[in-house]
Protein backbone atom coordinates (compact mmCIF):
# COMPACT_ATOMS: atom_id res chain seq x y z
CA UNK A 1 0.00 0.00 0.00
CA UNK A 2 1.54 2.99 -0.93
CA UNK A 3 -0.13 6.79 0.54
CA UNK A 4 0.65 10.29 -0.62
CA UNK A 5 -1.00 13.00 1.06
CA UNK A 6 -2.44 15.37 -2.25
CA UNK A 7 -4.22 18.20 -0.17
CA UNK A 8 -3.43 20.02 3.29
CA UNK A 9 -6.02 22.83 4.25
CA UNK A 10 -6.88 24.66 7.05
CA UNK A 11 -10.32 25.98 6.70
CA UNK A 12 -9.05 28.98 8.89
CA UNK A 13 -6.85 30.64 5.95
CA UNK A 14 -10.52 31.34 3.76
CA UNK A 15 -12.44 33.51 6.75
CA UNK A 16 -15.10 34.32 4.42
CA UNK A 17 -15.35 30.63 2.80
CA UNK A 18 -15.73 29.49 6.19
CA UNK A 19 -18.51 31.58 7.29
CA UNK A 20 -20.26 30.60 3.34
CA UNK A 21 -20.21 26.67 4.48
CA UNK A 22 -21.41 27.73 7.81
CA UNK A 23 -24.08 29.18 6.73
CA UNK A 24 -24.75 26.70 4.15
CA UNK A 25 -24.52 23.45 6.53
CA UNK A 26 -27.17 25.67 9.29
CA UNK A 27 -29.74 25.94 6.28
CA UNK A 28 -29.56 22.29 5.72
CA UNK A 29 -29.48 21.67 9.34
CA UNK A 30 -32.61 23.17 9.75
CA UNK A 31 -34.22 21.72 5.95
CA UNK A 32 -33.03 18.34 7.04
CA UNK A 33 -34.99 18.49 10.63
CA UNK A 34 -37.99 19.90 9.36
CA UNK A 35 -37.76 17.22 6.21
CA UNK A 36 -37.44 14.02 9.27
CA UNK A 37 -40.54 15.73 11.16
CA UNK A 38 -42.68 15.78 8.18
CA UNK A 39 -41.74 12.21 7.73
CA UNK A 40 -42.14 11.51 11.60
CA UNK A 41 -38.71 10.49 12.23
CA UNK A 42 -37.98 13.80 14.47
CA UNK A 43 -40.36 15.54 17.15
CA UNK A 44 -38.33 18.67 16.86
CA UNK A 45 -40.49 21.86 16.97
CA UNK A 46 -39.95 25.20 15.02
CA UNK A 47 -38.55 26.60 18.30
CA UNK A 48 -36.01 23.58 19.03
CA UNK A 49 -34.54 23.68 15.38
CA UNK A 50 -34.14 27.33 15.39
CA UNK A 51 -32.83 27.38 18.76
CA UNK A 52 -30.02 24.59 17.28
CA UNK A 53 -29.43 26.87 14.27
CA UNK A 54 -28.90 29.47 16.30
CA UNK A 55 -25.92 27.59 18.34
CA UNK A 56 -24.27 25.40 15.40
CA UNK A 57 -22.16 28.68 13.53
CA UNK A 58 -20.32 29.27 16.71
CA UNK A 59 -20.33 25.47 17.62
CA UNK A 60 -18.66 24.63 13.70
CA UNK A 61 -16.71 27.38 14.12
CA UNK A 62 -14.83 26.98 17.32
CA UNK A 63 -14.28 23.53 15.41
CA UNK A 64 -13.02 24.55 12.21
CA UNK A 65 -10.69 27.29 13.28
CA UNK A 66 -8.50 24.57 14.81
CA UNK A 67 -8.73 21.58 12.67
CA UNK A 68 -7.15 21.02 9.51
CA UNK A 69 -8.67 19.05 6.35
CA UNK A 70 -5.99 16.38 4.81
CA UNK A 71 -6.82 14.29 1.29
CA UNK A 72 -4.76 11.78 0.50
CA UNK A 73 -4.18 8.96 -2.45
CA UNK A 74 -4.48 5.66 -1.16
CA UNK A 75 -2.90 3.34 -4.22
CA UNK A 76 -2.26 -0.55 -4.03
CA UNK A 77 -4.57 -0.93 -1.52
CA UNK A 78 -4.96 -4.98 -0.93
CA UNK A 79 -6.71 -4.33 2.89
CA UNK A 80 -9.72 -3.11 4.42
CA UNK A 81 -8.49 0.68 5.12
CA UNK A 82 -9.64 2.53 7.99
CA UNK A 83 -8.89 6.31 7.99
CA UNK A 84 -8.68 6.74 11.78
CA UNK A 85 -5.28 4.99 11.37
CA UNK A 86 -3.88 8.13 10.39
CA UNK A 87 -2.75 10.38 13.09
CA UNK A 88 -0.76 13.36 14.28
CA UNK A 89 1.40 11.41 16.69
CA UNK A 90 1.86 14.63 18.85
CA UNK A 91 -1.44 14.59 20.00
CA UNK A 92 -2.87 11.39 19.04
CA UNK A 93 -5.86 13.05 17.38
CA UNK A 94 -6.71 10.79 14.20
CA UNK A 95 -8.84 11.09 10.90
CA UNK A 96 -12.79 12.58 11.74
CA UNK A 97 -15.57 11.73 9.34
CA UNK A 98 -13.60 10.59 6.57
CA UNK A 99 -15.16 10.17 3.04
CA UNK A 100 -13.53 7.58 0.65
CA UNK A 101 -13.52 9.46 -2.84
CA UNK A 102 -13.13 8.37 -6.44
CA UNK A 103 -9.42 8.16 -7.70
CA UNK A 104 -10.23 11.61 -9.05
CA UNK A 105 -11.83 13.10 -6.08
CA UNK A 106 -14.93 13.96 -8.10
CA UNK A 107 -17.31 11.81 -5.47
CA UNK A 108 -17.91 9.91 -2.80
CA UNK A 109 -17.69 6.54 -3.94
CA UNK A 110 -18.51 4.34 -0.59
CA UNK A 111 -21.02 5.24 2.30
CA UNK A 112 -18.75 3.17 4.97
CA UNK A 113 -15.60 5.21 6.44
CA UNK A 114 -13.55 2.79 5.93
CA UNK A 115 -12.69 1.68 2.59
CA UNK A 116 -12.61 -2.20 1.33
CA UNK A 117 -10.16 -4.04 0.49
CA UNK A 118 -11.70 -4.47 -3.24
CA UNK A 119 -10.61 -0.71 -3.69
CA UNK A 120 -7.39 -0.90 -4.18
CA UNK A 121 -7.34 2.81 -5.31
CA UNK A 122 -9.05 5.54 -4.09
CA UNK A 123 -8.39 9.13 -2.03
CA UNK A 124 -9.72 9.63 1.74
CA UNK A 125 -10.58 13.21 2.87
CA UNK A 126 -10.30 13.47 6.92
CA UNK A 127 -10.45 16.17 9.48
CA UNK A 128 -7.55 15.75 11.85
CA UNK A 129 -8.83 18.18 15.42
CA UNK A 130 -6.39 20.46 17.35
CA UNK A 131 -4.04 21.00 14.69
CA UNK A 132 -0.83 22.81 15.35
CA UNK A 133 1.35 24.54 12.60
CA UNK A 134 3.64 22.67 11.61
CA UNK A 135 1.89 19.07 12.69
CA UNK A 136 2.84 15.78 11.67
CA UNK A 137 0.90 12.86 10.20
CA UNK A 138 1.78 9.34 10.76
CA UNK A 139 -0.27 6.66 8.93
CA UNK A 140 -0.22 2.72 8.99
CA UNK A 141 3.16 3.37 6.13
CA UNK A 142 4.91 5.67 8.10
CA UNK A 143 4.92 9.56 8.73
CA UNK A 144 3.85 11.50 5.60
CA UNK A 145 5.07 14.11 3.57
CA UNK A 146 2.96 17.47 4.17
CA UNK A 147 2.62 19.66 1.42
CA UNK A 148 1.57 23.30 2.22
CA UNK A 149 -1.25 24.14 3.89
CA UNK A 150 -4.19 25.98 1.20
CA UNK A 151 -7.66 27.48 2.06
CA UNK A 152 -10.16 24.23 1.99
CA UNK A 153 -11.56 24.05 -2.05
CA UNK A 154 -15.15 24.10 -2.58
CA UNK A 155 -15.41 20.63 -3.78
CA UNK A 156 -14.32 19.49 -0.41
CA UNK A 157 -16.67 21.48 1.71
CA UNK A 158 -19.54 19.97 -0.91
CA UNK A 159 -17.54 15.80 -0.31
CA UNK A 160 -16.76 16.33 2.95
CA UNK A 161 -18.94 18.21 5.03
CA UNK A 162 -18.23 18.73 8.71
CA UNK A 163 -20.16 17.46 11.80
CA UNK A 164 -19.15 19.03 15.48
CA UNK A 165 -17.45 16.61 18.02
CA UNK A 166 -20.31 15.96 19.90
Amino acid sequence: MQIRVLGAHLPRLNQSGLAAYISRDVAQFRSSVRSLREQGVSRATDEEIDQRAEELPGELDADLQRCALFEIEVSDNDSEFDPSDIENPDTGYCGWEPVILSPAGSEVITESYKAPASLRHFRVAFYVHEWELPGRLSGPTGELALPAFTPVPERLWQLAPYSCVA
